[in-house]
């Protein structure tokens, strides 16, 4: 499939069929990011219907997440009819409920949103699909809520308990939107929510049991994670109106037309002058609408998400919870999709001064079938073709061809580290990479999205030398400028190289000018494995001038003050800051976080480090009587982080050189230390002691690496991940039979 997200989408429902046929949801893959684990952070419930489809019709993976693109579409379709039937036109005459029905279903439908970032059919077709169908999830989930208000039937909670199971099993960032319309729907009816508390305690203890795995994952495991703003880097234009009447009014302009005047012309000649008078609409019956038992719900959830889509404040607020803009409008434009053909009936009716309503409603839904029909979202996205073999030229399949035949020569344990730009061209996506490593059996450095490591964060810092021009997601995180100000004399000395290093990468592959000059500026680092223009592979070499000794041991004095351990993001952020100073002064070495635990054994550790560096932040009490216990154990010295980050003179510096210097240099090879699995404190190993490194790998000290086993996490939760996504599955499949058979449908009304 073509698209921005699908490719690497599709690597990822390849991986869970290896999961589900060993018996578990979740685990470990050396797929992205050097090993990393899998499902933890992206509930695979969608994969788990491909895989479904794949399996039932015997056919390829690839076309078994086309089918279920299709099949999303058709339920995305259909819920949108459904919650406004359900909600707003319900006493309507069926051919009238069909028409505004449809009316809103093509509103949403034939959108033109900006890529990736877009929504209706172009976020599918980039890849939001699963999120899209997880929305079609969440409209069913809040109608068969609502039939258990209107009816008090208790099956009708047995959906919603599904429904809201799989939710959490489908989308992660969807779910929470999806909570926050629960608590808009329980404030709206909160008078019946208080009738009926002991059914939805029942509802929630079983929700909540279904779903622990996914709780459990997020709350355990999520500072492993990085915070992503997409719009932080790339803003995206979130109009209600669309965005290809403002690309072909742009285009204009710059052959000498008048931007606005062109804009207008667009807008009438397209038809996109019907999202205009939806807006007229909504402003002027804003009140009717809030005030109307009937749409008040959907007009405040309209609201939030609106201001959702222009504020993602709460994602740096709000502690590993990552806020999309542009996936909360998608949100928005879903209700407001809705709302509007409730805008057409109100200004039609049989009093003076209205329109008649069906006439008024048939206009209007053929105005926009025809729209829907002329707007192609492929090819508004600069594809020829749906299917990604189709769309590209017979030059750039032969291409492709050779580079994975090249990529296939690559030794079975390189880890290659892609050169990514942003661009529609065939290698211009970060996910077109996934899929082709992916098939050439070799690692990827990076991986489908930054939600789930931290390490493309430090990627992120690090390619400020040299590799400013790649595509680089929003970060939470941002201190790019006080790395560069410690740069030595403004000179890069390969500081993006020996950072790859220290992360276990063996190989670079790009096609950039930028690419090639930087080859070119550190020719003495690199060794050209393979040419196939425009893309050179190369392998990195180590910097020969640099000294080589054992790795640093890294210590906050909180440990011993306040007995709080180095904090993950606060450790790897003090130690690529330390890396530096190490990298000006001529030394090549890991630096390990050192634990509450690790620190009680610390003379066990001794024989594997060279030196222990201890971060304070003030002077604190029994700092001194600490260190010289220490180092009597180890060399140690003690920096304060106000000196270093970013140091305030040279006294600092000088001092840590100094220190350097009486450390012995090891002429042992240290690459077969640096391992290149990303740390994560889920894995387990026997006799083998995990440590955390400044690349965020884990670290094993063991005299014999060779009989070290290698870790693994534990399978037991993998298992009860998929029994509970099983259950909600079965929950909302007996859930949907006993609402169609009329001899289940207890109720306690009167019928």
């Amino acid at each position: 499939m073509s698209g921005w997200d699908t490719p690497g989408h599709i690597v990822l429902a390849k991986e869970f069929a290896k999961q589900i046929q060993s018996g578990t949801a979740t685990g470990w893959s050396d797929v992205w990011f050097g090993g990393f684990p899998i499902f933890y952070f992206y509930p695979p419930f969608y994969y788990f219907l491909v895989y479904q489809i794949h399996f039932i019709f015997s056919i390829s993976i690839e076309s078994a997440f086309s089918i279920s693109i299709f099949l999303t579409i058709i339920s995305f379709f259909y819920s949108i009819y459904l919650f406004g039937k359900h909600f707003l036109w319900s006493l309507y005459p069926r051919y009238i409920r069909v028409l505004l029905g449809f009316s809103g279903v093509l509103f949403y439908f034939s959108y033109a949103g900006e890529g990736l970032q877009g929504t209706s059919l172009v976020g599918i077709v980039e890849g939001t699909v699963i999120s899209s169908f997880t929305h079609s999830l969440i409209l069913f989930g809040i109608v068969s809520l609502d039939n258990y208000r209107k009816s008090l039937k208790s099956i009708d909670l047995v959906l919603f308990s599904g429904l809201t199971s799989i939710i959490f099993y489908s989308h992660l960032l969807s779910s929470i939107f999806y909570s926050l319309i629960l608590v808009l729907y329980f404030f709206e009816y909160r008078l019946f929510v208080l009738k009926n508390v002991k059914q939805f305690c029942i509802v929630g203890l079983i929700v909540f049991s279904l779903t622990l795995p996914v709780i459990y994952n997020y709350l355990r495991f999520s500072e492993y994670t990085s915070g992503v703003f997409y719009g932080f880097a790339y803003p995206p234009l979130l109009s209600i109106l669309g965005k290809d009447v403002y690309d072909v009014a742009l285009l204009a302009s710059t052959n000498g037309e008048n931007l606005t005047l062109a804009y207008g012309i667009e807008l009438f000649r397209s038809g996109r002058w019907l999202s205009i008078v939806a807006l007229f609409l909504f402003l002027f019956n804003f009140r009717k609408f809030h005030n109307s038992p009937r749409s008040k719900l959907i007009t405040t959830i309209t609201l939030v998400f609106f201001w959702f889509s222009m504020d993602y404040s709460l994602g740096y607020i709000l502690p590993n919870f990552k806020i999309h803009n542009y996936r909360a409008f998608d949100c928005f434009f879903i209700s407001f999709s809705i709302l509007f053909p409730l805008g057409i009936r109100s200004i039609s009716g049989k009093k003076t001064g209205k329109l008649p309503l069906f006439p008024l409603v048939y206009f209007v839904v053929i105005v926009q079938f025809v729209l829907f029909l002329n707007f192609d979202p492929t090819k508004y996205q600069k594809y020829s073709s749906p299917l990604w073999s189709e769309a590209r030229t017979a030059e750039e399949l032969e291409l492709y061809g050779r580079l994975a035949e090249r990529l296939k020569s690559l030794p079975k344990e390189a880890l290659v580290q892609p050169e990514i730009v942003k661009s529609k061209l065939m290698f211009g996506t970060p996910h077109f990479w996934l899929p082709l490593l992916y098939n050439a059996g070799i690692r990827n450095n990076l991986g489908l999205t930054v939600e789930s490591s931290y390490y493309s964060t430090l990627v992120f810092h690090w390619q400020e030398f040299g590799f400013g021009h790649c595509f680089r997601w929003g970060t939470d995180v941002d201190w790019r400028d006080s790395l560069k100000s410690l740069q030595h004399e403004g000179k890069d000395s390969g500081y993006y190289l020996d950072f790859l290093l220290r992360s276990g990468v063996t190989h670079l592959v790009g096609f950039t000018p930028e690419y090639h000059n930087y080859m070119d500026l550190h020719k003495d680092r690199i060794q050209t494995v393979a040419v196939e223009s425009p893309f050179t592979i190369v392998k990195i070499l180590p910097n020969k001038i640099q000294k080589q000794m054992k790795p640093i041991g890294l210590i906050h004095s909180d440990l011993f003050n306040s007995n709080f351990d180095y904090g993950y993001r606060d450790f790897l952020k003090t130690s690529n800051f330390l890396q530096m100073h190490l990298n000006n002064a001529g030394y090549r070495t890991k630096i390990i976080r050192i634990n509450r635990k690790q620190l009680e054994h610390i003379e066990l550790l001794a024989p594997f480090l060279s030196a222990v560096v201890v971060m304070s932040k003030e002077k604190g009490f029994g700092e001194d009587s600490f260190m010289e216990s220490l180092s009597n154990k180890i060399p140690s010295i003690l920096i304060q982080e106000s000196e270093l980050l970013p140091p305030k003179d040279d006294q600092t510096i000088k001092a840590l050189n100094l220190f350097l210097n009486q450390i012995p240099n090891s002429f042992e090879t240290n690459s077969k230390q640096f391992e290149t699995h990303s740390f994560f404190k889920g894995r387990m190993a026997n006799n083998v002691d995990l440590l955390l490194d400044d690349t965020g790998r884990e670290f094993i000290l063991k005299d014999d690496l060779k009989n070290a086993e290698t870790p693994v996490l534990p399978s037991m939760g993998g298992v009860i991940y998929l029994i509970g996504m099983l259950l909600s599955f079965l929950l909302v499949v007996v859930g949907i039979i006993l609402t169609k058979i009329s001899y289940f449908s207890f109720s306690k009304t009167n019928r």
